[in-house]
């Protein structure tokens, strides 16, 4: 499932199921708000996957 626009920068985790977590970008973190534009991307992408469905 794509990542909600407010997921975590690094892995896209939402915040309240987050907690600590790994990624190989980032290795072990706590979830991290977004950048305006991974969020404006998110939006993006869920719009265009709700027109197609």
């Amino acid at each position: 499932m794509p990542a909600t626009p407010s997921a975590c920068r690094h892995c896209g985790i939402d915040q309240h199921e987050h907690l600590q977590r790994w990624s190989t970008a980032a290795g072990w973190h706590r979830w991290t708000p977004p950048t305006q534009e991974q969020i404006k991307q998110r939006m993006t992408n869920r719009r265009t996957r709700t027109a197609h469905t």
